[in-house]
């Protein structure tokens, strides 16, 4: 058992919605979740392959090792009571340890508890919010902290573990001070976090993950966001992650810790969170401009908030199942000897480190989208970095306009500077991406592949791509990539004639329907990138 002497800084507030008894009106929603299921995935940080430690995971039933938008919309089922959200959650699972041993930890009704906040200083709708685009990814917190970094705080991610029973004990990390989280109106030991809402227009990269988003410095508009995050302001995303401890009342004393992250973590502190948007398009940015029911417990299928027909049953969530995908003993069936993956216990309270010789991770076994796109990627990144190259090179490929593959058509767009044409189908490299430097343009509307040449045009690019129907890119240079006639299948989500590229593949489009590839070593150092022309 964990009996660390450092304390944590103990919180004097719960965040206010999560706190609060009072029924009340406001410009939020809530949505509880069991879990969907708990294994060792990561789509975000660890596609296509095991992840580092093991996940509960919420949302819709596409989820796997490698996701995108249009993955999150083939879902049969959510474990939301809005069935219009396909979109996935996860953070890590928690055990307790005692003797040498692990035990999942279970979760608790509410289990995952979401809040949706989009309000200003007066908890009137903030007009100046949008919904998430397509292929949105972030996270929240950080898996190898083990101590205060200063991002918990008020201007963070206001991470808070609270004891629900008669103390109500609650810090940043783990609390003490009890020997049972009983007794309480709802009882359980509950993590809570929120994600940042200020982007930046990146996309997500797993070497920085938290690079392309910022906390709000007030919560006024999109001039609440810090300089350099105002391409848009999202819903703030609150969770909360409950767990059942009742089995172990009475094994611990009120000065020991015995809960464990599955990262090896016995301080709380290196708790996480992860989202991957999976709203049907349109539903979010029509609810955050008028649904204010707040915690009255009012109905989510109102029509201000996401109408009729919008809402499932409690036993349709709980129904709403996946099998695991990685052959991982997690402890659903008793306790282990070692937390899963190759997590020993790393107490801080400097920074975890990961563990030399480590056994091989457990690969998932492959669908066929994750077969394609982790392939396809794959080729593109490695190919330039072990092939011999000149300085600089460039090759014109020949355009393959015409060959969707799908019966989609690509498009002609007459612009200011002339007539753009459709170059064809590439691979892109994805760390980092093959156009626009992973600058991911959005205005607000469903993409197309015509109104991404007409943007792209509007800003001086030489080159427009779209991708998997929902992600537009402008650069200069398509670099790392690859022609793959006939593979951009993806309709365009603002039209679905038009093809929009497909998994890891661009719908490249350009004034003389030609695309110049070119060539990059990546190399890598310590988990970073760093590009250097050949």
């Amino acid at each position: 058992m964990w009996t660390s002497s450092s304390n944590v800084r103990v919180l004097a507030l719960l965040p206010a919605l999560a706190a609060s008894a009072v029924a009340q009106h406001g410009a939020y929603f809530t949505m509880g979740s069991p879990a969907l299921v708990i294994e060792s995935l990561d789509p975000l940080l660890n596609p296509g392959t095991q992840s580092a430690h093991v996940h509960s995971v919420v949302g819709g039933s596409a989820f796997g090792p490698t996701m995108d938008f249009a993955l999150t919309q083939t879902s049969k089922c959510t474990t939301f009571g809005v069935t219009v959200d396909n979109s996935n959650y996860w953070m890590p699972a928690v055990y307790f340890y005692k003797n040498g041993k692990f035990t999942l930890v279970p979760e608790a009704p509410p289990k995952h508890k979401v809040y949706y906040k989009y309000g200003k200083g007066d908890n009137t709708p903030d007009l100046e919010r949008s919904e998430f685009p397509q292929n949105f990814r972030m996270m929240s917190g950080d898996s190898n902290l083990r101590s205060d970094d200063g991002s918990f705080g008020s201007a963070g991610s206001q991470l808070n573990w609270q004891c629900h029973g008669s103390g109500n004990q609650r810090a940043t990390g783990f609390p003490k001070g009890f020997t049972s989280c009983s007794g309480n109106y709802v009882g359980g030991l509950a993590a809570t976090m929120r994600f940042p809402s200020c982007w930046n227009g990146q996309d997500f990269n797993p070497d920085r993950p938290m690079a392309h988003m910022a906390f709000p410095i007030n919560q006024d508009g999109m001039a609440g966001c810090p300089d350099g995050f105002k391409k848009a302001r999202f819903p703030e995303i609150m969770m909360e992650y409950w767990l059942d401890v009742s089995q172990f009342d009475g094994q611990y004393g009120a000065d020991e810790v015995p809960w464990v992250i599955s990262n090896g973590d016995p301080t709380g502190f290196g708790f996480h969170m992860d989202f991957l948007n999976g709203w049907k398009p349109g539903v979010l940015a029509k609810a955050i401009r008028g649904c204010d029911i707040g915690n009255t417990g009012d109905p989510l299928d109102s029509p201000q908030c996401f109408g009729a027909g919008s809402v499932q049953s409690e036993d349709a969530k709980q129904a709403c199942k996946i099998a695991p995908v990685i052959n991982q003993d997690i402890g659903l069936n008793g306790p282990l000897s070692q937390l899963p993956g190759c997590n020993p216990i790393q107490p801080g309270p400097g920074p975890a480190t990961k563990p030399a010789n480590c056994a091989g991770a457990v690969i998932a076994r492959p669908t066929s989208a994750t077969t394609a796109s982790t392939a396809d990627a794959t080729t593109a990144t490695s190919a330039p970095a072990n092939s011999p190259s000149p300085v600089k090179s460039s090759s014109s490929a020949p355009p393959s306009p015409t060959d969707t593959g799908s019966g989609l058509q690509p498009v002609s767009v007459n612009s200011t500077s002339g007539v753009w044409k459709a170059a064809g189908c590439y691979l892109d490299a994805l760390n980092p991406r093959s156009l626009g430097n992973g600058q991911l343009e959005w205005w607000g509307q469903p993409i197309t592949s015509s109104n991404c040449v007409e943007h792209c045009d509007s800003i001086g690019a030489k080159y427009a791509g779209t991708e998997n129907g929902g992600q537009c890119f402008c650069g200069n240079e398509l670099v790392n990539s690859a022609n793959r006639p006939g593979k951009c299948t993806s309709s365009c989500a603002g039209d679905k004639s038009e093809v929009c590229g497909g998994p890891a593949l661009l719908s490249i489009y350009s004034l003389d329907g030609i695309v110049a590839l070119q060539k990059r070593k990546t190399h890598h150092s310590h988990g970073r990138h760093f590009k250097a022309t050949l």
